[in-house]
């Protein structure tokens, strides 16, 4: 009897990869491994998003700036970087430029074109630890230095890129890894949703135990 074969799409493929390194994030897991996994998803997002019509670059930069300037608006910066005063002449130099941000501004409301040249820097920055740890054929003797390798950023830029294409389908290492991200941040505010009871859950735990319980928590959600 022929066995059937099994085929996966290429966002199956990016979601399946993504959830595996959030997993692998939590289980603090080695930093390379992470790395690897999640790059690997993040490229096929920036094609699946160029495929229909968007531009992952561009949308990084909206986005990353976006809340910059909004929080520096409403006053909910952390504090690392209120208590750094170049870092704040920078932003405040940023929210100049960007004036039509204000305090109650949503995402959608701002449009962001880069240039060629700018694109290609984005990319250049971004998939430098990448391209280390996956070629050897120029640089057999380069070295990667560990602290320019930022998960928690990629991911962040991960699940971002999944829901431009895919909102809501994360399934359980999408969620808990948002409520990661939102009990990191004192300026979030309730939703009035189930989502809060998970977001407060983990606030009640100390920093350097967060990483393990939404582990669990998502061992437990999968298992449901």
């Amino acid at each position: 009897m022929a066995t059937a074969t099994l085929h996966v799409t290429k966002l199956a493929a990016a979601k399946r990869q993504l959830q595996a390194a959030i997993r692998l994030f939590f289980l603090e897991e080695d930093e390379l491994a992470v790395h690897t996994v999640a790059s690997a998803a993040y490229g096929l997002l920036k094609d699946l998003k160029r495929d229909r019509g968007q531009n992952e670059a561009a949308d990084s930069y909206r986005t990353t700036f976006f809340y910059l300037v909004r929080d520096f608006r409403r006053g909910t910066l952390p504090a690392h970087l209120t208590s750094d005063p170049s870092k704040m002449a920078e932003i405040e130099r940023i929210a100049d430029q960007l004036s039509p941000i204000t305090a109650d501004s949503k995402l959608s409301d701002v449009q962001v074109t880069i240039s060629p040249a700018q694109e290609k820097q984005y990319w250049n920055e971004s998939n430098r630890a990448a391209n280390f740890l996956k070629h050897a054929d120029r640089d057999t003797d380069g070295t990667l230095p560990l602290e320019k390798i930022d998960n928690n950023l990629l991911l962040l830029k991960c699940c971002s890129a999944y829901r431009d294409i895919a909102p809501d389908d994360l399934g359980n290492e999408g969620l808990v890894f948002e409520a990661f991200t939102a009990a990191n941040n004192p300026a979030h505010q309730a939703t009035g949703s189930s989502f809060d009871s998970l977001l407060e859950s983990l606030r009640r735990v100390p920093n350097d135990r967060r990483l393990a319980l939404c582990y669990k928590v998502i061992v437990e959600m999968n298992e449901n």
